[in-house]
């Protein structure tokens, strides 16, 4: 009875020895948060209002026609069925039509201003993950772009440039100053 007991104590602590197998990854990770941090600021604010906290289970980005379309789609599709969106954060149906159309606070800090030209949702996704980690919170005035020695940046300003000094990204996302 004795040595039955000592075997199970150095059978039980043996296992706990033992390495779990590495698992490596070879490719980046895909997962539905990551993919709504990339989605426009509008968009993002348009899916919360709608559905609040639901638990996304995939987004899709369709480039074609006239403007691209978010399409989100959540786990509980009984209760949550797909939501699409334009990028300024409108609200659209299943046939593409404005169901709900974005108010011109939300057009506004979504996009760049009129003099620049350039609207956040055309610059590219290198660029617009930077201004986001940079300054999350901020609210853009305007986005131009440059070239220089044949590369392209881009100059962001923002409303408020005491707290939030211009960036100048190049086009691959990489802060310049």
């Amino acid at each position: 009875m004795k040595m039955h007991f000592w075997s199970i104590a150095i059978l039980a602590a043996l296992c706990g020895c033992a390495e779990a197998p590495m698992v490596a990854y070879d490719e980046p990770l895909t997962s539905p948060g990551r993919e709504f941090s990339k989605l426009p600021p509008a968009v993002q604010n348009s899916v919360r209002a709608e559905a609040g906290m639901a638990e996304i289970e995939s987004v899709h980005r369709n480039p074609n026609g006239p403007t691209a379309v978010y399409e989100i789609r959540f786990r509980n599709d009984a209760i949550y069925p797909p939501l699409y969106l334009a990028p300024d954060g409108s609200v659209l149906t299943s046939n593409l039509t404005v169901a709900v159309g974005a108010s011109a606070d939300t057009i506004a800090a979504s996009t760049g201003s009129e003099v620049s030209g350039l609207r956040m949702e055309e610059l590219p996704n290198n660029v617009l993950l930077t201004i986001r980690h940079r300054a999350p919170t901020a609210e853009v005035n305007s986005v131009s772009r440059m070239t220089s020695g044949g590369q392209i940046f881009y100059n962001v300003l923002f409303k408020d440039p005491v707290n939030h000094p211009s960036l100048i990204i190049r086009d691959d996302g990489h802060l310049m100053q």
